[in-house]
């Protein structure tokens, strides 16, 4: 019985511990503190500094150019910065939008392939996203704006520009825009992915 009494005051020992709160660390100088939403539905400070990449799962792909990832355990929205991609359905592309392209149907079909393809490069897979000062954390739909980054170091936003999946977003200021500009005019000589056709 002694025994007994012992295990059961060695438990609750333990399961108290267990429940201590951790210690708060300050927040240094030079991080933006951001709440947003948890998959739980509570608030929970996330810290984000402009110009670091920070490491995140992708757990859903909506199309080619946005994706939902785990950042440390929360849950994001994420645009990509700087590139778009056309739509998946025909109605919602517009003509002229991809230059001299008026074929929506050909838009489509090429918003399908980027799709797949941000799909087979991230989906489930570790990346870094970095957010741009200039372009701030958030778009006008809410959605978080960021470049993605490959586990081996690639912009994998520049990537869907160079292989002609996407334009560059001009509507937008960011600090890469210059040499997706440049990235995508070399596309367009090479005719690769969606500028195969002039219009």
């Amino acid at each position: 019985m002694k025994k007994m009494f012992l295990l059961i005051l060695i438990v609750f020992a333990f399961l108290g511990c267990l429940a201590e709160p951790p210690e708060l660390t300050p927040t240094p100088s030079g991080i933006h503190p951001v709440t947003i939403l948890s998959p739980t539905l509570t608030t929970t400070p996330l810290p984000i500094q402009f110009g670091v990449r920070y490491p995140a799962k992708v757990i859903y792909v909506y199309d080619g150019d946005t994706v939902k990832v785990n950042l440390s355990g929360q849950i994001l929205k994420v645009r990509l910065l700087g590139v778009d991609t056309p739509e998946k359905s025909v109605r919602k592309n517009k003509p002229y939008e991809y230059d001299a392209i008026t074929n929506l149907t050909y838009l489509a079909e090429w918003g399908l392939k980027a799709g797949n393809f941000t799909y087979k490069m991230l989906h489930n897979k570790t990346v870094y996203i970095e957010f741009d000062e200039i372009a701030g954390l958030k778009g006008y739909y809410g959605r978080y704006l960021a470049y993605v980054y490959l586990e081996n170091g690639a912009d994998f936003n520049a990537l869907l520009v160079k292989n002609g999946f996407a334009r560059v977003y001009v509507e937008g200021k960011f600090k890469k825009e210059d040499y997706y500009l440049q990235l995508e005019e070399i596309a367009k000589v090479n005719k690769a992915g969606l500028w195969r056709v002039a219009g």
